[in-house]
């Protein structure tokens, strides 16, 4: 079982946090450009992509439906319309096109409810936020998760 999570930046001179979790080990590094992130999913084919974005925008409102159900969890996720956001969906949104078209499993996390689940607390940074992607990756693969909203945001279930 490998999962992936990637800590996804907005832009790619910002950087991208990503995590290789097997059975047996874990790494985490940064990257830049989607060529790198998708290199290194081809060169490792894992079973799941766990991205941190929203991988869509809403229908209506200004909130998805999975993001509701986070915020009714206690977290507070950004709208996918907040002005800093929308560059980040749509890197998402393509970089998920890319990676179904390829046939790659691609889901959406939110790796503070991942932290909250696990009872995991460490300093932020997008290595981290990479691994709790690929935790939550792996619980997927597992069928330990729940599904929220049509969107579809997966998140760790004991």
């Amino acid at each position: 079982m490998i999962s992936v999570g990637i800590d996804l930046a907005g832009k790619d001179k910002n950087p991208t946090g990503l995590c290789i979790l097997t059975d047996k080990k874990s790494r985490a590094f940064t990257v830049f450009s989607d060529d790198e992130i998708l290199k290194v999913v081809d060169d490792v084919k894992p079973d799941v992509v766990a991205i941190d974005a929203p991988l869509s925008f809403p229908k209506q409102g200004y909130y998805r439906d999975g993001d509701m159900a986070l915020k009714g969890m206690g977290f507070n996720p950004l709208s996918p319309l907040f002005p800093g956001m929308k560059c980040l969906v749509e890197r998402g949104m393509k970089l998920k096109d890319v990676l179904t078209g390829k046939g790659y499993r691609v889901i959406e996390v939110f790796p503070r409810a991942t932290e909250a689940v696990l009872g995991l607390k460490e300093k932020k940074s997008h290595e981290y936020d990479a691994l709790l992607c690929a935790l939550t990756g792996k619980y997927y693969l597992q069928g330990r998760f729940e599904s929220l909203g049509p969107e579809k945001i997966i998140i760790p279930k004991f």
